[in-house]
């Protein structure tokens, strides 16, 4: 079984009519990992506002209870590990693609993480995790080979190979 954890940050100001503003970020800790023939995908969002109005200053935190999807296999096409050069200073990114729309609706839709594409779903690594990463996506590939015909998507293909 090969587990990567990653992050998900996404954030929005927002300036009131009244001269107040109020800053919102959202940040989800998860793990994917892969067992057997299904790949599971848990997170847990921390929602941080702050809100300034007149003089007053306020920081409210929530934590939201732990989120999990599974998904077969035959409905992933692959991963890999971005291979840039500004990698160094924003970190790794796992990409993870999907050979269903469907397959990522409870991450990427609405009541999700809102996605910026529903059918890749780009995890941010830790530097010292790049190495698990770039291994998970050998280990998803190998999985997706062993599938029956017709059952996943080369992995060549996804890297423009």
């Amino acid at each position: 079984m090969s587990a990567v954890p990653f992050t998900l940050k996404r954030s929005s100001d927002l300036y009131t009519s009244g001269g107040g503003y109020e800053s919102t970020t959202e940040t989800a800790h998860g793990l994917v990992r892969l067992e057997a023939d299904r790949l599971v995908i848990q997170w847990r969002v921390a929602v941080v506002t702050e809100s300034m109005k007149g003089a007053g200053y306020e920081t409210r935190e929530e934590i939201e209870p732990v989120s999990e999807i599974v998904i077969p296999l035959a409905k992933v096409a692959g991963a890999f590990v971005l291979e840039r050069r500004w990698w160094r200073l924003l970190g790794p990114r796992l990409v993870i693609t999907a050979a269903d729309l469907l397959a990522f609706e409870k991450i990427a839709g609405h009541q999700g993480l809102k996605l910026k594409h529903p059918s890749k779903l780009v995890l941010r690594v830790k530097r010292s995790d790049r190495l698990i990463a770039e291994e998970f996506a050998a280990d998803l590939a190998l999985a997706l080979a062993r599938l029956p015909a017709g059952g996943g998507v080369d992995a060549a293909r996804l890297e423009g190979g």
